[in-house]
């Protein structure tokens, strides 16, 4: 029976329309036992194919289809034979990938495991010679057509001469001739043409589908051998790849020092530095974490992460080791994480356990913008050969498949851009249900062209276009990467494997989460800023002291956090009003319950309720007092599923892990979720717990389980948080200046600008003369640095602060002479305030600019610029008016992204007087009333409702006096969301309500102010 042996899929990019399920459910369909998978230059499909096709009994064989970047047309199909077979295709894919002087026909030379298949007359001829049977191959793909068959004839005579046998292929793009016209968008997006556009001969024919066994027998009767060959092909093609087996990095310890002796050292070393006096739990618990990772094999694993702390230590570059790990006694005496996890009753299984399958990896965060620092050192400590970023593939979301095509199409950007930017962001997949959405309202989307264009969107929704890079996953091999898997150059020209996380943890490589963290370069940056101004540092590291600090703690309590690592949320700060946090332990628990499993169960309002009023407090059962009394009888942690398996059904502290990962987001199904059920309730029961409370207590679990936060992670977290609350509690200018030059958090720039407002400070416009790049801020006042002024390269900024350092710039003329500064970029800063120190009004800078610039072809530049000069000279300015407020405003916004002079409700301060609305800050006097308010808007969140399982939209928005939420319930946001895109200013009509303390707008009208 016929093989398929030349199969392309999505994973060519933009070159076939062939998804990996669909290709085997049809291999099925058509009866094939075997099919190889050979995407263009790469693998990274491959393991995905390997596991669909084994799961459904299909024998896989992986593949490639390499050409030489010198002689395009000179390609070969490699086909793996077993696992030397991979590697030695790995080895080649990546050198096809990297090197610039690659050469196909010498990386082939060389190959012994790897059935090589080629329609390319010289490369055959220069492999003929050195090759045994069934190893080398010609290609033969006919389609029926002249041209087809005369060159298929031509390459049969050919290799006749040199005994070089035959192999039929059908060089699949697509499934069926219907999908040619996708395919052709396909091409047309990655040429970035039009299809009218594409040329004929780089497109696949129209023949090229995925044909059945049948109708490639009848296409090759008249080479019966071409069909036969597949069959021999995919019998010597037996490659295994084994899963589940750990691949660590290795650590060379000191001599006469195995990997585990040498962590066990260093551990009692860092045990004896973190508690004072040893005590036999913390001693019992440190050997116990030690015997299962030296079991385990993860000895070296450690040691490699010790290394890198040690070396960010070092450098002073400031880290969160968090997730997972903050469970281990072990993580915490090497100092890889803060949190102490006896005080804090935190699991070691929740980390790593005998029983588990998947291998755990550590979660390191870095400064955002010194990570590349951790990055390279890695790189040179443990070879480049052996260590690589992980990828990740960029997939279609709505937006972009919907304008991709549409320029396909042959659509204006203009045309396309007006259509897709109504369109709220999400996964393409979901382009076929965009009447759902409030915002697509005005859409035509039942119209041609939009009709077809939204078809094909849908078609190739989630279709990989180009690798990236994995946010912060690095792999360390113990021999050269490329036996595992290929490598790619990214974009920015970083190294990175072709798999990306999922295939990565298939094969067996444990990688470590570099992570970059924008409010450690916000924690660094206002440490720096603060030494410099006032000649001493705070120390954030004494967390106890901190944790108690009464300034800290009220301003958690009231939610004003706006800025501060991880609660800076809307929804965060009203959690925090809700609950009244103000201690480490409450911090913690907020970090977990307002996730989403936890709080779309109910069982935040229930945790908030109950920790407001005790009397409310209830246990299920009277073992859960002793195992949740912290939270009230309520699961919050993930921990806390640990907790009850293992102690009110009797699993084991590891059995009890699996059940919990085996409910987590990707692992997760029916049924094997169908299953743990059965086995928890019976284990209950055989422990004399009512059925009818075991299943409510497996209720609350399903719930939640895959979306709660497990405590480590919100320790580590709530730590970073109480830091940085307390560098805007004591040094409000250095910290709010530091968050947006660190690019914030959750809000854009202009609301960290109103929120620094409201803690009275004053923002002072850029100044050639005393701003730096980033904003500086210092006292009660922020300085705007020259890097927000649009229109201003980084080549002039430089310029300026490095002639700054000679002697600030006396006049116009003076900047002029001094700088690189171009005459656009001279008006820039004239017209956004940042020449004021001058002297002159803007306007009549800009009169003096003019006359200046002129002068810059006189020869005489250097004499009329000289020193002297400058300081006599005299302009007769003629009469010209200062911008008014409202002008300024509008430059403001040009050149810095918001209006500072004036807020955008006092330029309509007549308007708003006209209407009467209520001011935030008034709220609470109307509670239960129906009102009317003015809002400009800073952050909005849509989610699909519990109840209704219709979407809403939660709108964080500020007046004058301060911030407030509205909530668009389903039937408000189906009839006003397609005015939500811009920022405002909204009028909205509706009623005050308060929920636990909290007052918030319910919106029943909307509409936009002019």
């Amino acid at each position: 029976m016929f093989v398929h042996l030349h199969v392309h899929s999505h994973y060519s990019f933009l070159s076939s329309t062939v998804d990996l399920p669909n290709l085997i459910t049809r291999a099925k369909m058509f009866g094939m036992k075997a099919i190889a998978l050979t995407d263009t230059n790469g693998l990274c499909g491959a393991i995905s194919f390997y596991k669909l096709a084994i799961n459904n009994g299909i024998k896989p064989i992986i593949g490639v289809e390499i050409d030489d970047p010198s002689y395009p047309c000179v390609k070969a199909i490699l086909l793996a034979k077993n696992k030397k077979g991979y590697s030695e295709i790995c080895k080649i894919v990546t050198e096809r990938n990297l090197k610039n002087d690659f050469s196909l026909k010498e990386q082939l030379e060389n190959i012994k495991n790897v059935i090589i298949i080629s329609h390319s007359p010289e490369l055959l001829k220069h492999l003929a010679g050195a090759w045994r049977d069934n190893i080398l191959y010609a290609e033969l793909t006919c389609h029926s057509d002249p041209k087809s068959r005369m060159k298929c004839q031509k390459l049969i005579e050919f290799v006749k001469k040199l005994n070089i046998p035959l192999v039929a292929t059908n060089n699949v793009h697509f499934f069926d001739r219907r999908e040619y016209y996708i395919y052709k968008i396909l091409k047309a997006i990655k040429e970035n043409t039009t299809i009218s556009n594409l040329e004929q001969e780089k497109l696949a024919s129209e023949n090229c589908y995925l044909k059945s066994p049948q109708e490639m027998k009848i296409l090759f009767s008249e080479i019966p051998e071409a069909i036969i060959n597949t069959n021999c092909i995919a019998e010597e093609c037996n490659l295994k790849l084994g899963f589940g087996k750990y691949i660590f990095p290795e650590y060379d310890p000191p001599s006469n020092e195995t990997s585990s002796s040498y962590l066990r050292k260093i551990c009692v070393e860092g045990l004896r530095k973190r508690y004072k006096t040893l005590n036999s739990k913390a001693l019992n618990r440190l050997d116990y974490e030690l015997r299962v990772i030296e079991s385990l094999g993860f000895s070296d694993y450690f040691l490699v992460v010790w290394d890198i702390v040690k070396k960010a230590k070092e450098l002073r570059i400031p880290y969160i080791g968090r997730g997972s790990v903050a469970n281990s006694l072990v993580a915490y005496c090497l100092q890889i994480t803060n949190v102490d996890p006896l005080k804090y009753d935190l699991y070691f299984e929740r980390f790593l356990n005998p029983e588990r399958k998947n291998p755990p990896d550590i979660d390191l965060d870095f400064s955002w913008n010194e990570r590349d620092v951790i990055i390279n050192y890695i790189f040179r400590k443990y070879g480049e050969k052996r260590v690589a970023l992980i990828s990740t593939l960029n997939r279609f979301a709505a937006r972009s498949a919907i304008r991709e095509v549409g320029k396909a199409m042959g659509l204006s950007d203009s045309e396309i851009g007006e259509f897709t930017s109504k369109i709220p962001h999400i996964r393409a997949n979901e382009v076929k249900c965009l009447k759902k959405y409030a915002e697509c309202k005005n859409l035509s989307i039942n119209k041609s062209p939009y009709r077809i264009i939204l078809s094909i969107a849908q078609r190739i929704a989630d279709f990989p276009y180009h690798f990236s890079i994995h946010c912060g996953g690095i792999v360390i091999a113990p021999e050269p990467i490329t036996e595992y898997t290929p490598l790619q150059k990214a974009n920015k020209g970083v190294i990175i494997t072709q798999y990306d996380m999922f295939d990565i943890e298939e094969l067996g490589l444990v990688k470590i989460d570099i992570l970059g963290n924008r409010s450690l370069g916000v924690l660094k940056d206002t440490l720096k800023r603060i030494e410099e101004n006032y000649g001493k540092l705070p120390d954030i590291y004494n967390f106890q002291k901190i944790f108690k600090d009464e300034k800290v703690r009220e301003l958690i309590k009231n939610g004003r956090t706006m800025g501060c690592f991880y609660i800076e949320s809307p929804a965060m700060r009203s959690l925090l009003r809700k609950l009244k946090v103000d201690n480490f332990e409450m911090l913690t628990i907020a970090s977990s319950i307002i996730r989403p499993g936890v709080a779309e169960s109910g069982m935040m309002d229930e945790f908030i309720k109950r920790h407001l009023n005790p009397s409310e407090i209830r246990y299920l059962h009277p073992k859960l007092k002793d195992l949740l009394g912290e939270t009230y009888g309520i699961m919050v942690y993930q921990e806390d599923v640990i907790k009850v398996a293992h102690y009110l059904a009797g699993m084991s502290l590891g059995e009890a892990d699996l059940l919990r990962r085996a409910m987590s987001g990707k692992m997760r199904s029916e049924q094997a979720m169908a299953q743990l059920e059965d086995k928890f309730i019976s284990s209950c029961i055989k422990r004399k717990i009512n059925k009818n409370i075991a299943r409510e207590i497996w209720r609350q679990i399903k719930s939640f389980a895959g979306y709660a936060f497990c405590k480590a992670h919100s320790a580590s977290f709530a730590q970073l948080s109480f830091q940085v609350a307390y560098l805007k509690a004591y040094y409000p200018a250095e910290f709010m200046a530091s968050v947006i030059s660190n690019q914030g958090g959750f809000y854009d720039t202009y609301a960290y600008i109103q929120e620094a407002k409201r803690m009275g400070l004053k923002i002072l416009l850029p100044d050639v003369n005393r701003s730096n790049y980033e904003y500086i801020g210092k006292g009660r006042e922020i300085r705007i640095g020259l890097g927000q002024i649009k229109g201003l390269t980084l080549q002039t900024i430089n310029s300026i602060l490095k002639e700054r350092k000679r002697g600030i710039f006396k006049s116009l003329s003076d900047l002029i002479r001094r700088t690189q500064a171009g005459y656009q970029e001279l008006r820039n800063l004239i017209r956004v305030g940042a020449c004021d120190c001058f002297g002159y009004s803007r306007p009549k800078l800009l009169w003096i600019l003019d006359i200046e610039w002129k002068k810059l072809k006189n020869k005489n530049l250097d004499m009329l610029f000289s020193d002297e000069n400058i300081k006599n000279i005299i302009y007769p300015l003629p009469k010209l008016l200062e911008y008014s407020p409202p002008e300024k405003c509008k430059i403001e916004t040009e050149l810095l992204g918001f209006p500072l002079t004036l807020h955008p409700l006092e330029l309509i301060e007549d308007k708003i007087k006209e209407i009467k609305p209520i001011s935030a800050q008034k709220m609470e006097n109307y509670v239960d009333k129906n009102v009317k308010m003015i809002g400009w808007l800073i952050a909005m969140k849509r989610i699909v409702s519990r109840k209704s399982n219709h979407p809403m939209k939660f709108m964080s928005l500020e007046d004058t006096s301060g911030t407030y939420e509205a909530t668009l319930f389903p039937h408000v946001y189906e009839k006003f969301g397609y005015l939500t895109f811009s920022r405002g200013p909204y009028l909205i009509e509706g009623k005050i309500k308060k929920h636990f303390g909290v007052c918030s707008l319910i919106a029943e009208k909307i509409s936009l102010l002019k």
